[in-house]
């Protein structure tokens, strides 16, 4: 959640799945960023191979509209009666029937499954035009269609290089390319979250402004 598209492990997920089973505690995942196909399957915590009893959500569910859900077991989201925990805004019926509309569309058009095939094309993408920049490259990170570029100072170490992270930032957007600011450890990181119903034309279109941004940063150094 806002960090560089970093995953946990699966084995450690399930590690800590299991440790909360045995400790009586409920496991809370936050699918705010993840979940509705960002990362190739419709909730993230579905590549860990774990069940959650409870998630947050957002982002996704209504495309664009403020609206935030809890979802979670019967058992626990059943403690509270009927009115017993409201908010000011709870239950916005514009913002419901915009969550309602979204999920439809990701249903029927099939984004989840899109988010995977054009998630494996970015990465390829990502790792290709990053080979020639490797020293400067510490890490490419993402699943489906949420990606990270980790950019390092010094060859062979983990200092952020955020000054560089920032000039590629812009120069993408200067070639079309809109990308969040920098993001991560020391503000280092390039996110790439294109939309969910992107087209792999598109995909390898930004990629080349992507490409050309580094290559032109990293001719300035």
């Amino acid at each position: 959640q806002g960090g560089g598209a970093d995953f946990l492990p699966p084995a450690y997920a399930q590690a800590l799945a299991a440790w909360c089973r045995e400790h009586d505690i409920l496991l809370i995942l936050d699918e705010v960023q993840a979940g509705f196909g960002r990362t190739g399957t419709f909730w993230g915590f579905e590549h860990y191979g774990v069940a959650p009893d409870l998630i947050c959500c957002g982002k996704g569910i209504s495309s664009g509209l403020p609206l935030g859900a809890v979802l979670g077991r019967e058992d626990v989201m059943a403690l509270y009666g009927p009115g017993e925990m409201t908010s000011t805004h709870s239950g916005n019926p514009v913002c419901c029937a915009a969550a309602l509309a979204s999920i439809d569309v990701i249903e029927r058009e099939g984004l989840v499954d899109n988010a995977r095939r054009m998630g494996n094309l970015l990465q390829a993408e990502l790792v290709r035009l990053c080979a020639p920049w490797t020293p400067h490259v510490g890490a490419i990170h993402g699943k489906g269609l949420v990606a990270a570029i980790q950019l390092v100072k010094t060859p062979g170490t983990t200092e952020p290089d955020a000054a560089l992270a920032a000039d590629v930032v812009l120069r993408a957007v200067q070639k079309g390319l809109m990308l969040f600011a920098p993001v991560g450890f020391g503000g280092a990181t390039i996110k790439v979250c294109p939309p969910l119903c992107i087209t792999a034309e598109a995909v390898r279109d930004g990629a080349q402004a992507l490409g050309e941004a580094l290559a032109e940063a990293l001719a300035e150094e």
